[in-house]
């Protein structure tokens, strides 16, 4: 081999793998995308099944032998390259007719029936299930028929053993056979569980976090407050709650525009974000409005973390486009801290909003404690 042969091969194979990797890291929630995968990963283990075979079949100087077992290594590796150039479904449906017809050129011309390799076609259940969509029924069903026709035709019809095969040799393929398939289902399940943890981790995503701003929506922040309450009045410690509120947030939007307005809303979520402790919980309580829930915090100490927001946040400036333009945003916010007569978590939240309103009527821009909770 060359060495500019071997370089071209070389890049050829980094090449396709390259693209087969990507499959799996393009979109995890992509289900068309997950089907494609596993057809690629069928037509990859046929190829290696029948290049091993044909390797085998040579080492002996069966060459006519070999060539069919490198022929079916040849169409599973031009159905992935037909998968991977975009005409997926002409590779879907490839497979189970190729496979079905290489286990049976096997079996009835090299292998018998003694050997168990028409269990192989075991495959084709797993893939009928995996590599159609939902609502291809009937293509499932086909491919299941097709593949339990070849299976009894070639136990009805194949010679038990042929010349090519020992006992040893029998025994040999069983167990190849059985390694082979049960590769083939463990992948194919591998990539169908994977792809399902990774949409029920990107739903559970969707129904936490806030689309615009990405800090928790109202609903999962309310519910860690819910746990953050229980929690301290089990143990006996205290938390404070805390509630944001950007100052004239609707004349900004009237004046500059609601995409200037979630811009602004991104920014500070960004700040709070970054201020917040890694046990602390901040989420959108609604329009301009976010709630913290800070555990095991006293009420001076929220204060104080609020206040480091509340600067950041002031000091922050947002740049219009086209213009010289800039604006500043303010913030007044509401703390309050568990008391011993707390019994819902709901109290402490409403003490934090009647802090919050205290801190407007002083003039906005500022941090309050409620009454009740700067003792």
């Amino acid at each position: 081999m060359t060495p500019f042969f071997k370089e071209q091969t070389l890049h050829f194979l980094k090449h396709y793998i390259k693209k087969l990797a990507l499959l799996s890291s393009i979109n995890a929630v992509d289900v068309d995308l997950n089907r494609k995968q596993v057809v690629n990963i069928t037509y990859l283990l046929s190829s290696v099944v029948g290049v091993i075979s044909g390797l085998v079949f040579l080492s002996y100087g069966w060459l006519i032998e070999s060539s069919v077992h490198f022929l079916g290594a040849a169409v599973s590796t031009t159905g992935y390259f037909l998968s991977i150039k975009g005409y997926a479904g002409s590779a879907r449906l490839l497979f189970p007719f190729a496979c079905s017809t290489y286990v049976t050129v096997c079996s009835f011309k090299f292998y018998g029936t003694d050997s168990h390799f028409s269990w192989l076609l075991i495959v084709l259940s797993a893939y009928s299930v995996t590599g159609f969509r939902v609502d291809r029924g009937k293509a499932q069903l086909l491919v299941c028929f097709f593949s339990l026709l070849a299976f009894a035709f070639i136990q009805l019809f194949a010679p038990k053993t042929t010349e090519y095969v020992s006992i040893d040799g029998r025994l040999l393929i069983a167990l190849a056979t059985f390694v082979a398939s049960a590769s083939m289902i463990v992948l194919i399940a591998g990539v169908v569980v994977t792809k399902l943890r990774k949409l029920n981790e990107h739903l559970r995503y969707l129904a936490e976090v806030d689309d615009l701003t990405k800090v928790y929506n109202r609903r999962k922040v309310l519910a860690e407050a819910v746990n953050v309450f229980a929690d301290a009045i089990m143990t006996n410690q205290r938390c404070s709650f805390a509630i944001l509120d950007l100052d004239h947030f609707k004349r900004i939007n009237d004046q500059y525009g609601h995409d200037i307005g979630d811009q602004v809303l991104q920014r500070c979520a960004e700040i709070m974000s970054n201020n917040i402790r890694r046990h602390d919980w901040v989420g959108r309580y609604g329009g301009e409005e976010f709630v913290f829930i800070l555990p095991n915090t006293r009420a001076e100490e929220a204060k104080s973390l609020m206040e480091s927001v509340r600067i950041q946040i002031s000091d922050m400036t947002i740049f219009l486009r086209d213009t010289d333009e800039r604006i500043h945003v303010t913030t007044s916010v509401g703390v309050a801290e568990i008391q011993d007569d707390t019994v819902r978590y709901e109290q402490i939240l409403a003490r934090a909003d009647k802090a919050l309103y205290m801190a407007k009527d002083a003039g906005r821009n500022r941090v309050m404690l409620d009454f009740d909770g700067a003792r």
